[in-house]
């Protein structure tokens, strides 16, 4: 969810669906024989011998600029420290570089990274399809610090001794406005931005996800309950915004209309404002009462790589939940530390509706923790609901 790019101005080019297969099984993209469930719900057993030699380094898919930077400064440091193997960063688009990878895997051929930080959907797509290797918590054993239900993949057992992939931090989906056209209490409700007075002066989000489940929480709508058509009615309603709406947008290209003028309300991950109000730009963070959104980026280890990397790779897995990098990531990056106890900036503690960090807190905010099996299903089916709801 963090840092992704672009933004589109509505009744321009038509904006791209993300092209994640919406099959668990389609011909074509999966490997021979694929674990299906089972990669989740009861992952492989790991060698967890520790090889002759080391490699020199391991390559960590992730998103550019800042975020890069945060994790060469705090978890890199801390795993070539500890172990002397170095990190090199693969910053290609995450959708390029999903596409790509899985190519190799499937070709035989060794991917250009051994691991990635990515949409967790599509660690769940790679790991039902066969294309992942598990982390064992005995590599890793901070992640068993970490509160299972964000880090773990939904699914799998508490006794499980390795996961298919793993969830370090989560963010949460808010509402933003600029504090010079928006007073932050005008605001209390998703049905407050269907107001007249908001026209033209909206940018959301350009994932449907990040509006689509906490506005079908706010309908009363379960998601999981006759999918896919559980969503049209939200497509109806989401449809009905139209008129409100300038753009489409990702990443701090989302908190720069707010600033610019272009838009004076958006739906964005809170982690894209936070650097701009500690900034000083005229921003506040507003969670309706009735829905937010919350979900996780997730590490996962790809397949076809050598045994040594694979090895080191899980070891990196450590790395990602240790006091100092949870800390780290919170600070410097407006992510939500998945381990109880980290320290927080003092916006998190002031804010516990946008950043909710137990599971009381987030029935208090009226929390949606993005439901990943069914988003990777429906994924490009409920995001050209999503487009065309908006055309």
């Amino acid at each position: 969810m963090k840092h992704r790019k672009g933004w589109f101005v509505l009744g321009a080019a038509a904006v791209l669906a993300t092209a994640v297969m919406t099959s668990l099984a389609v011909a074509g993209n999966r490997a021979d024989n694929p674990p299906g469930i089972s990669a989740i719900t009861n992952p492989p057993a790991v060698d967890t011998t520790k090889p002759a030699k080391k490699p020199k380094f391991i390559t960590v898919r992730l998103w550019s600029g800042p975020y890069q930077k945060a994790f060469a400064a705090s978890v890199a440091k801390q795993f070539t420290k500890a172990t002397g193997v170095g990190v090199h960063w693969d910053t290609t688009d995450e959708l390029v570089s999903y596409q790509k990878i899985d190519q190799q895997i499937r070709s035989g051929i060794r991917p250009q990274a051994d691991a990635s930080m990515q949409a967790q959907q599509r660690a769940y797509l790679d790991a039902v399809r066969g294309l992942t290797l598990p982390i064992s918590l005995k590599l890793a054993p901070n992640m068993k610090k970490a509160v299972f239900a964000i880090a773990a993949p939904q699914g799998t057992p508490k006794s499980a001794e390795a996961w298919a992939y793993t969830n370090p931090y989560s963010v949460t989906v808010s509402l933003v406005v600029n504090t010079d056209k928006v007073k932050p209490n005008e605001i209390t409700k998703w049905a407050d931005l269907f107001k007249p007075k908001y026209k033209r002066s909206i940018v959301l989000d350009q994932t449907f996800w990040s509006t689509a489940f906490p506005l079908a929480k706010s309908m009363g709508i379960d998601p999981t309950k006759n999918a896919p058509k559980s969503m049209d009615p939200v497509w109806k309603r989401i449809h009905q915004l139209k008129p409100n709406l300038t753009a489409l947008g990702n990443g701090q290209d989302v908190t720069t209309a707010l600033t610019n003028g272009n838009a004076t309300i958006a739906v964005t991950c809170t982690c894209n404002a936070i650097s701009a109000i500690r900034s000083g730009a005229k921003l506040a963070l507003v969670v309706p009462r009735d829905g937010m959104f919350l979900v996780g980026d997730a590490y996962y280890i790809h397949k076809g790589i050598p045994s040594e990397n694979a090895y080191y790779a899980q070891v990196f897995a450590n790395y990602l939940y240790s006091p100092a990098t949870q800390a780290y990531l919170a600070k410097d990056q407006g992510l939500l530390p998945s381990v109880p106890g980290t320290p927080v900036p003092g916006y998190m503690k002031a804010q516990p509706r946008a950043f909710p960090r137990s599971a009381a807190q987030i029935k208090a905010a009226n929390g949606v923790v993005a439901p990943i099996p069914l988003i990777a299903r429906y994924n490009d089916q409920w995001q050209l609901a999503f487009e065309n709801a908006i055309k």
